[in-house]
Protein backbone atom coordinates (compact mmCIF):
# COMPACT_ATOMS: atom_id res chain seq x y z
CA UNK A 1 0.00 0.00 0.00
CA UNK A 2 1.29 3.45 -0.92
CA UNK A 3 1.63 5.66 2.12
CA UNK A 4 0.01 9.10 1.81
CA UNK A 5 2.10 12.26 2.24
CA UNK A 6 2.99 13.09 5.85
CA UNK A 7 2.89 16.68 7.10
CA UNK A 8 4.52 17.77 10.38
CA UNK A 9 2.70 20.97 11.33
CA UNK A 10 4.77 22.80 13.96
CA UNK A 11 4.75 26.57 13.41
CA UNK A 12 4.76 27.09 17.21
CA UNK A 13 8.12 25.31 17.57
CA UNK A 14 10.66 27.53 19.32
CA UNK A 15 14.13 26.54 18.11
CA UNK A 16 15.94 28.21 21.00
CA UNK A 17 14.10 26.05 23.53
CA UNK A 18 14.77 22.57 22.18
CA UNK A 19 14.07 20.17 24.99
CA UNK A 20 11.19 18.03 26.18
CA UNK A 21 8.43 18.01 23.58
CA UNK A 22 10.60 20.07 21.22
CA UNK A 23 13.34 17.47 21.30
CA UNK A 24 10.75 14.74 20.68
CA UNK A 25 9.63 16.60 17.55
CA UNK A 26 13.21 16.93 16.31
CA UNK A 27 14.03 13.27 16.89
CA UNK A 28 10.80 11.99 15.33
CA UNK A 29 11.04 14.38 12.37
CA UNK A 30 14.54 13.07 11.62
CA UNK A 31 13.28 9.48 11.82
CA UNK A 32 10.20 10.18 9.69
CA UNK A 33 12.40 11.63 6.96
CA UNK A 34 14.50 8.46 6.97
CA UNK A 35 11.52 6.10 7.02
CA UNK A 36 9.08 7.80 4.64
CA UNK A 37 9.70 9.27 1.20
CA UNK A 38 7.13 12.09 1.31
CA UNK A 39 7.45 14.24 4.45
CA UNK A 40 6.92 17.99 4.71
CA UNK A 41 7.56 20.00 7.87
CA UNK A 42 5.88 23.38 8.43
CA UNK A 43 7.90 25.79 10.62
CA UNK A 44 8.01 29.49 11.40
CA UNK A 45 10.88 31.46 9.84
CA UNK A 46 12.98 31.54 13.00
CA UNK A 47 12.86 27.76 13.44
CA UNK A 48 13.46 27.21 9.72
CA UNK A 49 16.82 29.01 9.88
CA UNK A 50 18.00 26.64 12.65
CA UNK A 51 17.41 23.45 10.66
CA UNK A 52 19.03 23.87 7.24
CA UNK A 53 19.28 20.08 6.96
CA UNK A 54 15.49 19.99 6.55
CA UNK A 55 15.47 22.56 3.75
CA UNK A 56 14.31 20.12 1.07
CA UNK A 57 11.35 19.04 3.24
CA UNK A 58 10.42 22.41 4.68
CA UNK A 59 7.67 24.98 4.20
CA UNK A 60 8.08 28.30 6.05
CA UNK A 61 4.97 29.92 7.55
CA UNK A 62 4.73 33.62 8.36
CA UNK A 63 3.54 33.50 11.95
CA UNK A 64 5.13 36.50 13.63
CA UNK A 65 7.46 36.28 16.61
CA UNK A 66 7.41 33.34 19.01
CA UNK A 67 9.41 34.95 21.80
CA UNK A 68 7.68 34.39 25.11
CA UNK A 69 4.21 33.13 25.89
CA UNK A 70 2.33 36.33 25.01
CA UNK A 71 3.83 36.76 21.54
CA UNK A 72 3.63 33.02 20.92
CA UNK A 73 -0.06 32.90 21.79
CA UNK A 74 -0.71 35.98 19.66
CA UNK A 75 1.15 34.52 16.70
CA UNK A 76 -0.72 31.23 16.93
CA UNK A 77 -4.06 33.02 17.22
CA UNK A 78 -3.21 35.11 14.16
CA UNK A 79 -2.31 32.03 12.15
CA UNK A 80 -5.44 30.23 13.30
CA UNK A 81 -7.75 33.10 12.40
CA UNK A 82 -6.12 34.22 9.16
CA UNK A 83 -4.91 30.82 8.02
CA UNK A 84 -2.11 30.23 5.56
CA UNK A 85 -2.47 28.98 2.00
CA UNK A 86 0.70 26.90 2.48
CA UNK A 87 -0.83 24.67 5.15
CA UNK A 88 -1.50 21.06 4.05
CA UNK A 89 -4.70 20.05 2.32
CA UNK A 90 -3.90 16.41 1.55
CA UNK A 91 -2.29 13.37 3.14
CA UNK A 92 -2.13 13.02 6.92
CA UNK A 93 -0.90 15.69 9.34
CA UNK A 94 0.93 15.32 12.65
CA UNK A 95 0.61 18.13 15.20
CA UNK A 96 3.56 17.56 17.60
CA UNK A 97 2.43 20.00 20.29
CA UNK A 98 -1.32 19.45 20.34
CA UNK A 99 -2.16 23.16 20.32
CA UNK A 100 -1.75 23.98 16.65
CA UNK A 101 -4.72 23.05 14.52
CA UNK A 102 -5.59 25.50 11.72
CA UNK A 103 -9.15 26.75 12.06
CA UNK A 104 -9.76 25.74 8.46
CA UNK A 105 -8.30 22.25 8.86
CA UNK A 106 -10.46 19.69 7.04
CA UNK A 107 -7.95 16.89 6.70
CA UNK A 108 -6.86 13.84 8.65
CA UNK A 109 -4.56 14.36 11.58
CA UNK A 110 -2.91 13.00 14.69
CA UNK A 111 -1.98 15.29 17.58
CA UNK A 112 0.49 14.60 20.37
CA UNK A 113 -0.46 15.84 23.85
CA UNK A 114 2.15 15.11 26.50
CA UNK A 115 0.47 16.79 29.45
CA UNK A 116 -2.66 18.51 30.75
CA UNK A 117 -0.73 20.85 33.02
CA UNK A 118 -3.03 23.77 32.23
CA UNK A 119 -5.93 21.76 33.71
CA UNK A 120 -4.15 20.00 36.56
CA UNK A 121 -2.11 22.98 37.80
CA UNK A 122 -3.44 26.09 36.02
CA UNK A 123 -1.46 28.42 38.27
CA UNK A 124 1.75 26.94 36.84
CA UNK A 125 0.94 27.85 33.24
CA UNK A 126 0.97 31.43 31.99
CA UNK A 127 -2.42 33.04 31.42
CA UNK A 128 -2.01 33.38 27.65
CA UNK A 129 -0.75 29.84 27.10
CA UNK A 130 -3.54 28.53 29.31
CA UNK A 131 -6.15 30.32 27.22
CA UNK A 132 -4.54 29.11 24.00
CA UNK A 133 -4.62 25.50 25.17
CA UNK A 134 -8.21 25.74 26.39
CA UNK A 135 -9.33 27.13 23.06
CA UNK A 136 -7.33 24.81 20.82
CA UNK A 137 -7.15 21.40 22.49
CA UNK A 138 -10.93 20.75 22.60
CA UNK A 139 -11.07 21.49 18.85
CA UNK A 140 -8.02 19.33 18.26
CA UNK A 141 -9.36 16.22 20.01
CA UNK A 142 -12.61 16.52 18.06
CA UNK A 143 -10.81 16.46 14.72
CA UNK A 144 -7.67 14.41 15.36
CA UNK A 145 -6.57 11.13 16.84
CA UNK A 146 -4.42 11.65 19.93
CA UNK A 147 -1.07 10.10 20.84
CA UNK A 148 0.56 10.64 24.21
CA UNK A 149 3.73 9.42 25.93
CA UNK A 150 2.55 7.84 29.19
CA UNK A 151 -0.44 6.10 30.75
CA UNK A 152 -0.59 8.99 33.21
CA UNK A 153 -1.13 11.45 30.36
CA UNK A 154 -3.60 9.08 28.74
CA UNK A 155 -5.69 9.04 31.94
CA UNK A 156 -5.63 12.83 32.25
CA UNK A 157 -6.63 13.31 28.61
CA UNK A 158 -9.53 10.89 29.10
CA UNK A 159 -10.55 12.73 32.28
CA UNK A 160 -10.53 16.25 30.82
CA UNK A 161 -11.46 15.69 27.17
CA UNK A 162 -13.36 12.40 27.17
CA UNK A 163 -11.26 10.87 24.38
CA UNK A 164 -9.05 7.81 24.19
CA UNK A 165 -5.43 8.28 23.21
CA UNK A 166 -2.71 5.88 22.10
CA UNK A 167 0.33 5.62 24.37
CA UNK A 168 3.70 5.52 22.61
CA UNK A 169 6.51 5.75 25.20
CA UNK A 170 9.54 7.82 24.31
CA UNK A 171 13.18 6.84 24.54
CA UNK A 172 16.47 8.25 25.76
CA UNK A 173 18.00 10.96 23.60
CA UNK A 174 21.51 10.00 22.46
CA UNK A 175 24.26 12.42 23.41
CA UNK A 176 27.50 13.03 21.49
CA UNK A 177 30.91 12.73 23.13
CA UNK A 178 31.32 15.42 25.83
CA UNK A 179 32.85 18.75 24.87
CA UNK A 180 36.05 19.87 26.58
CA UNK A 181 34.65 22.67 28.75
CA UNK A 182 35.38 24.15 32.15
CA UNK A 183 33.27 22.46 34.82
CA UNK A 184 32.77 23.20 38.54
CA UNK A 185 35.79 22.27 40.65
CA UNK A 186 33.67 20.93 43.50
CA UNK A 187 31.11 18.08 43.39
CA UNK A 188 27.79 19.19 41.94
CA UNK A 189 24.22 18.06 41.33
CA UNK A 190 22.95 18.86 37.82
CA UNK A 191 19.39 19.84 36.95
CA UNK A 192 18.75 20.27 33.21
CA UNK A 193 15.40 22.09 33.10
CA UNK A 194 13.77 25.40 32.34
CA UNK A 195 12.50 27.46 35.25
CA UNK A 196 8.81 26.56 35.00
CA UNK A 197 7.17 26.24 38.44
CA UNK A 198 6.33 22.54 38.11
CA UNK A 199 10.03 21.77 37.64
CA UNK A 200 10.28 22.46 41.38
CA UNK A 201 13.75 24.04 41.65
CA UNK A 202 12.52 25.42 44.97
CA UNK A 203 12.69 21.93 46.49
CA UNK A 204 16.43 21.73 45.87
CA UNK A 205 17.09 25.33 46.93
CA UNK A 206 15.25 24.94 50.22
CA UNK A 207 16.92 21.60 50.90
CA UNK A 208 20.40 23.05 50.31
CA UNK A 209 19.67 26.07 52.50
CA UNK A 210 18.45 23.90 55.37
CA UNK A 211 21.26 21.31 55.34
CA UNK A 212 24.80 22.71 55.85
CA UNK A 213 26.30 19.37 54.77
CA UNK A 214 25.11 20.08 51.24
CA UNK A 215 26.95 23.43 51.05
CA UNK A 216 30.07 21.57 49.95
CA UNK A 217 28.16 20.39 46.88
CA UNK A 218 27.21 22.88 44.15
CA UNK A 219 23.89 23.09 42.33
CA UNK A 220 24.09 23.47 38.54
CA UNK A 221 20.89 24.62 36.81
CA UNK A 222 20.52 25.16 33.08
CA UNK A 223 17.44 27.46 33.21
CA UNK A 224 17.61 27.85 29.46
CA UNK A 225 14.59 30.17 29.38
CA UNK A 226 16.06 32.42 32.08
CA UNK A 227 15.76 32.65 35.86
CA UNK A 228 12.41 34.44 35.77
CA UNK A 229 10.49 34.13 39.04
CA UNK A 230 13.36 32.06 40.50
CA UNK A 231 15.75 35.02 40.57
CA UNK A 232 14.96 36.08 44.15
CA UNK A 233 15.13 32.48 45.43
CA UNK A 234 18.51 32.00 43.76
CA UNK A 235 19.82 35.21 45.34
CA UNK A 236 18.55 34.17 48.77
CA UNK A 237 20.13 30.72 48.54
CA UNK A 238 23.48 32.18 47.47
CA UNK A 239 23.36 34.63 50.37
CA UNK A 240 22.98 31.64 52.70
CA UNK A 241 26.06 29.87 51.41
CA UNK A 242 24.69 27.73 48.56
CA UNK A 243 26.93 27.66 45.49
CA UNK A 244 24.76 27.83 42.37
CA UNK A 245 25.85 27.89 38.74
CA UNK A 246 23.31 28.80 36.04
CA UNK A 247 24.61 27.70 32.64
CA UNK A 248 21.87 28.86 30.28
CA UNK A 249 21.23 26.78 27.19
CA UNK A 250 23.82 24.10 26.48
CA UNK A 251 24.87 22.35 23.31
CA UNK A 252 24.46 18.59 23.26
CA UNK A 253 28.20 18.16 23.77
CA UNK A 254 28.20 20.55 26.73
CA UNK A 255 25.20 18.75 28.20
CA UNK A 256 27.07 15.44 27.93
CA UNK A 257 30.06 16.97 29.75
CA UNK A 258 27.90 18.18 32.66
CA UNK A 259 26.21 14.79 33.00
CA UNK A 260 29.48 12.90 32.85
CA UNK A 261 31.08 14.88 35.68
CA UNK A 262 28.05 15.37 37.95
CA UNK A 263 27.63 13.58 41.25
CA UNK A 264 24.10 12.91 40.03
CA UNK A 265 21.33 14.63 38.13
CA UNK A 266 18.05 15.69 39.73
CA UNK A 267 14.44 15.72 38.54
CA UNK A 268 12.34 16.84 41.54
CA UNK A 269 9.49 17.82 39.23
CA UNK A 270 5.94 17.72 40.54
CA UNK A 271 4.53 17.09 37.06
CA UNK A 272 5.88 15.43 33.90
CA UNK A 273 4.31 13.88 30.84
CA UNK A 274 7.28 11.56 30.35
CA UNK A 275 10.61 12.69 31.87
CA UNK A 276 13.14 12.54 29.05
CA UNK A 277 15.97 14.15 31.02
CA UNK A 278 16.00 11.30 33.53
CA UNK A 279 16.48 8.77 30.73
CA UNK A 280 19.06 11.04 29.10
CA UNK A 281 21.01 11.15 32.37
CA UNK A 282 21.00 7.36 32.70
CA UNK A 283 22.22 6.95 29.14
CA UNK A 284 25.15 9.22 30.09
CA UNK A 285 25.80 6.97 33.15
CA UNK A 286 24.80 9.73 35.55
CA UNK A 287 22.54 8.60 38.43
CA UNK A 288 19.21 10.42 38.16
CA UNK A 289 17.32 11.25 41.37
CA UNK A 290 13.70 11.38 40.30
CA UNK A 291 10.52 12.38 42.14
CA UNK A 292 7.73 9.81 42.33
CA UNK A 293 5.19 12.24 40.83
CA UNK A 294 2.92 12.10 37.78
CA UNK A 295 4.25 9.75 35.06
CA UNK A 296 7.76 9.36 36.44
CA UNK A 297 7.17 6.04 38.26
CA UNK A 298 6.12 4.44 34.96
CA UNK A 299 8.88 6.15 32.97
CA UNK A 300 11.58 4.54 35.10
CA UNK A 301 12.10 0.75 35.44
CA UNK A 302 9.96 -0.75 38.25
CA UNK A 303 12.90 -1.46 40.58
CA UNK A 304 14.89 1.70 39.85
CA UNK A 305 16.59 2.63 43.16
CA UNK A 306 16.55 6.42 42.88
CA UNK A 307 12.81 7.05 42.46
CA UNK A 308 12.19 9.11 45.60
CA UNK A 309 9.32 10.83 47.44
CA UNK A 310 9.71 14.59 47.72
CA UNK A 311 11.20 14.29 51.19
CA UNK A 312 14.30 16.50 51.65
CA UNK A 313 15.77 14.20 54.31
CA UNK A 314 15.63 11.24 51.92
CA UNK A 315 17.09 13.21 49.01
CA UNK A 316 19.93 14.61 51.13
CA UNK A 317 20.75 11.13 52.43
CA UNK A 318 21.00 9.70 48.90
CA UNK A 319 23.05 12.64 47.57
CA UNK A 320 25.54 12.42 50.42
CA UNK A 321 25.84 8.65 50.01
CA UNK A 322 26.60 9.09 46.30
CA UNK A 323 29.43 11.41 47.26
CA UNK A 324 31.01 8.90 49.64
CA UNK A 325 30.55 5.71 47.60
CA UNK A 326 31.83 4.59 44.17
CA UNK A 327 29.68 5.87 41.35
CA UNK A 328 27.18 3.18 40.33
CA UNK A 329 26.80 2.09 36.71
CA UNK A 330 23.26 3.15 35.84
CA UNK A 331 23.29 2.76 32.06
CA UNK A 332 21.40 -0.54 32.28
CA UNK A 333 18.37 1.34 33.63
CA UNK A 334 17.99 3.44 30.47
CA UNK A 335 15.46 2.44 27.84
CA UNK A 336 17.01 0.82 24.77
CA UNK A 337 14.32 1.61 22.23
CA UNK A 338 15.58 3.62 19.27
CA UNK A 339 13.91 6.73 17.89
CA UNK A 340 13.31 4.89 14.61
CA UNK A 341 11.35 2.25 16.56
CA UNK A 342 9.28 5.00 18.23
CA UNK A 343 8.76 6.62 14.82
CA UNK A 344 7.56 3.33 13.30
CA UNK A 345 4.89 3.10 15.99
CA UNK A 346 3.86 6.67 15.23
CA UNK A 347 3.73 5.98 11.50
CA UNK A 348 1.49 2.97 12.09
CA UNK A 349 -1.01 5.18 13.93
CA UNK A 350 -0.68 8.04 11.45
CA UNK A 351 -1.29 5.98 8.38
CA UNK A 352 -3.96 3.79 9.92
CA UNK A 353 -5.78 6.97 10.80
CA UNK A 354 -5.08 8.52 7.42
CA UNK A 355 -6.42 5.44 5.61
CA UNK A 356 -9.37 4.46 7.78
CA UNK A 357 -10.76 7.74 9.08
CA UNK A 358 -13.02 9.89 6.93
CA UNK A 359 -13.79 13.31 8.36
CA UNK A 360 -17.24 14.85 8.21
CA UNK A 361 -15.90 18.39 8.12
Amino acid sequence: MVRPPLHIVAPNFEPNAVGGAGEVMVQLAESFMRLHSDVTIYLNQSAARCFPQWRCNMVELRTGKMRGNVSKAGAMLRLGLIGDRKLPRNGVSWFPFGTMLPFGFRGRGVATIHDTLDRDFPERVSFFERQLRRAMIPRTVQKCAVVTSSRFSQQRIRHYYGVESTVIPLTAIPLPPPDAIELPSRPYVFYAANGWPHKNHQFLLQMWEADPRLHEIALVFTLGSGSGALASSLAQARARGVQILVTGRLTRGELAAYYESALCSALPSTYEGFGLTAQESLLANCPALVSNCACLPETMPPDYPFLLPLDPTKWAQVILSLRSEPRPDVRSWATRTSWDEVAEKYLEILFQFGSDYETDF
